[in-house]
């Protein structure tokens, strides 16, 4: 069964208007339907059913109808502003939706987050081997000295998948960025997340230290069967590693005093932004995204859907 990529956006925009296509029972009136784009194969961890983000019962975006499944990478696009930050925090919990929910279909997942900046103050002096220990702490207990051996083997374990082996005995603020990121991805590794969310995890990387990320990224998902979920500016790099793509966007967002939008009503319809999800290719392609962010030429990411263009259909 395939799910629609589906974009909603204010009134007088391609495709926003409500009586252009039927009614269907799950159609939210204001999101339509794109190009079909395959469930996948793996086992859904997460999703988000009419979910609508916000504050104070005022909707930022449109409703989001989407799955995490195992073994697959979203990717999330948008500029400052346009709601990324709280659809991840109403993701992870921490803030309320306004409307919708976040079902999962068995036993809650373990989730894992990566911030962009891990908080930790210069005056802390802290070994890089304790961050990656953080990710094992699971409360107390009387059998901690047992499990204290396994989150030992564990986080040496994730030290090696993630590259960063002789870093564990270093001052964390001592290394540079990318080691930093090497050691955060291992302190996700050491938890045995199922969903990990990154936020801007390339940041102030340079373009070799941003391909390497992405790949570690994407074998989290491959090797590691994780859903992953990216919230990146860095799109041309990390959209090939993509099987995924989300797109928000507001015209009220701060970096655009000159467009003020209107508020949406609680169940997210009548808002003036923007939500698009798809393949890379069909998100890449969306007028919305162009408009946002122009033409980006990049090649589809792994196991991603991707619809013939005219030219692979000509005999």
């Amino acid at each position: 069964m395939a799910r629609s990529a589906s974009v909603s956006g204010p009134a007088g925009e391609p495709g926003s208007d409500p009586a252009s296509e039927p009614e269907r029972p799950d159609h939210h009136p204001g999101t339509h339907a794109a190009e079909s784009v395959p469930d996948g194969d793996g086992e859904p961890l997460l999703r988000c059913a009419g979910l609508v983000i916000g504050y104070r019962r005022r909707a930022l975006l449109p409703p989001i109808d989407l799955t995490l499944r195992r073994g697959r990478l979203l990717l999330v696009a948008g500029h400052n502003g346009a709601g990324k930050s709280t659809w991840l925090k109403t993701l992870l919990g921490l803030v309320r939706p306004v409307a919708g929910r976040v079902e999962h279909a068995g036993p809650p997942p373990r989730m894992a987050y990566v911030p962009q900046h891990a908080g930790i103050d210069d005056l802390v002096t802290v070994r890089a081997g304790a961050v990656v220990a953080w990710g094992r702490l699971r409360g107390w207990s009387f059998l901690r000295p047992l499990a204290w051996r396994r989150d030992r083997a564990a986080c040496r374990r994730a030290l090696a998948q993630a590259g960063a082996e002789g870093l564990d005995s270093a001052r964390f603020h001592d290394l540079s960025g990318g080691q930093r990121q090497r050691i955060l991805f291992a302190r996700l590794l050491a938890g045995e997340a199922d969903v990990a969310v990154l936020d801007e995890p390339t940041a102030s990387m340079d373009v070799p230290g941003q391909i390497a990320a992405y790949d570690r990224m994407a074998a989290l998902a491959r090797d590691h069967r994780m859903a992953v979920v990216v919230v990146t500016h860095t799109i041309s790099t990390a959209v090939t590693h993509a099987h995924e793509m989300l797109l928000v966007d507001r015209p009220d967002r701060p970096d655009r005093p000159d467009r003020p939008g209107r508020p949406g009503r609680p169940d997210g319809r009548g808002s003036a932004g923007t939500v698009v999800h798809g393949s890379p290719r069909e998100v890449l392609a969306h007028p919305a995204f162009v408009r946002t962010f122009g033409r980006i030429a990049a090649e589809p990411g792994p196991g991603a859907h991707v619809p013939p263009t005219p030219a692979e259909e000509a005999p």
